[in-house]
C-alpha cells in the first residue's frame, strides 16, 4: 500500500472512531412484548401471585417446566403457555412468592404479567416446554 493511501485510510478510521453518532446496541431492542394466546384464560394479577405460597403456585399453574434453586432460600419457577413464559420467584422457608415476570414467545418483556399468568393457569402444563 502506498504511503498516501495508508495515511488516507488512517485518517478515515480516526474520523469514524470520533463520530458522535455511534450505534447503540441492546439485546432486547427495548421492545415491549406482544401477548397472543389461543387459550388466554382469566388474567391473574401480580398482587394475587405475590400473595401465594409454594403449594398455591403449583395448584394454580401446575408443575413448572423449570424449578431452579439459587442457594437455600431462593427459587425460580418457569411456566410456559402457547403465548408466553412466566417466571415466579420464591424466597424463604416456607416458600413465598416475592415477584413474577413474563415474556412473550420472542422473549420480549410483557407488562403487566396478568394475561400471561392467566394463560399459564388455563393451560396448566399442556404446552410442551
Amino acid at each position: 500500500m502506498k504511503p498516501v493511501q495508508t495515511a488516507t485510510l488512517l485518517l478515515l478510521l480516526a474520523a469514524g472512531a470520533c463520530s458522535k453518532n455511534a450505534p447503540q446496541y441492546s439485546l432486547s431492542g427495548g421492545e415491549t412484548g406482544v401477548f397472543s394466546s389461543r387459550n388466554a384464560g382469566s388474567p391473574i394479577s401480580l398482587e394475587r401471585i405475590k400473595s401465594m405460597n409454594e403449594q398455591q403456585v403449583i395448584a394454580t399453574f401446575g408443575t413448572p417446566a423449570l424449578d431452579r434453586k439459587d442457594g437455600p432460600t431462593v427459587r425460580a419457577l418457569r411456566y410456559n403457555s402457547d403465548g408466553c413464559t412466566l417466571f415466579v420467584y420464591l424466597t424463604g422457608a416456607p416458600w413465598q412468592v416475592q415477584f413474577a415476570d413474563a415474556y412473550d414467545t420472542r422473549l420480549r418483556p410483557l407488562s403487566p404479567v396478568d394475561q400471561c399468568a392467566g394463560s399459564v393457569a388455563a393451560q396448566k402444563g399442556r404446552v410442551a416446554s
